[in-house]
């Protein structure tokens, strides 16, 4: 995990690969739901008892099929986070390269404003060079200033999107339509973002509109952490 010295700070917190492999695990418990045989007319029974057994396995089995449903959408929801959230990495480790190489050169440009302000005092023909020595050390800290303003956008556009992801995923469990944008002034803090990604996934396998369904063991927890963003 890169550590963003030259930057001070991740813009774009989160593990691509732990994502991508609980989109994996949605498509595979996906799969695995499917493979569940649907309750068959119980033969030589009938009665009040047999009735009820009949609509209880009716209502278990639809709440499987949404269940199942709800995982294979929000795989496809994870799987394209992941890719963003790659991109994004690659793009926070380029401008942390960028900023390292902007500090550097500040340093060395302060050092030279030192230097010619030590040599302007005993040779004031120096003068220009400690002009120049200036305006080169404003320029190296318009470019690190420049660098540092990617990364805050970055880290905005970050935030959104995984803001939306999470949106996305609590439409899926609560049955609801995906909403197509962020509600920005419910953005709080980059931890909650993620935080909040990793626990509307695992309510998708927790809920379903009919009765409850027990997810395979180990599934919510292992689809929260892997999503939990650090």
């Amino acid at each position: 995990m890169a550590e963003f010295r030259g930057l001070g700070f991740d813009p774009a917190p989160g593990h691509p690969d732990s994502v991508a492999e609980a989109a994996r695990r949605c498509a595979a418990v996906a799969t695995s739901l499917a493979e569940i045989p649907t309750p068959a007319t119980i033969p030589e029974w009938a009665g009040r008892s047999a009735q009820a057994l009949a609509d209880r396995a009716g209502r278990a089995a639809a709440g499987l099929s949404a269940t199942r449903e709800a995982l294979r959408a929000a795989s496809e929801v994870l799987e394209s986070w992941a890719g963003t959230l790659l991109a994004n990495r690659r793009r926070a480790e380029d401008l942390d390269r960028r900023a390292t190489n902007a500090r550097r050169a500040v340093a060395s440009a302060r050092d030279d404003v030192e230097q010619a302000e030590t040599e302007a005092q005993f040779s004031p023909v120096t003068q220009p060079n400690l002009a120049a020595a200036r305006s080169r050390l404003a320029d190296r800290q318009d470019e690190l200033d420049r660098v540092l303003t990617e990364a805050r956008d970055l880290e905005r556009a970050h935030h959104v999107e995984a803001t939306r992801v999470a949106e996305r995923l609590t439409a899926l469990g609560d049955g609801g339509p995906s909403p197509e944008t962020p509600d920005l002034a419910g953005i709080a803090t980059h931890l909650e973002t993620f935080s909040a990604v990793g626990r509307e996934l695992g309510a998708i396998v927790a809920k379903t509109p009919a009765v409850p369904v027990t997810p395979p063991t180990g599934a919510v927890g292992a689809f929260a952490a892997a999503l939990g963003g650090r």
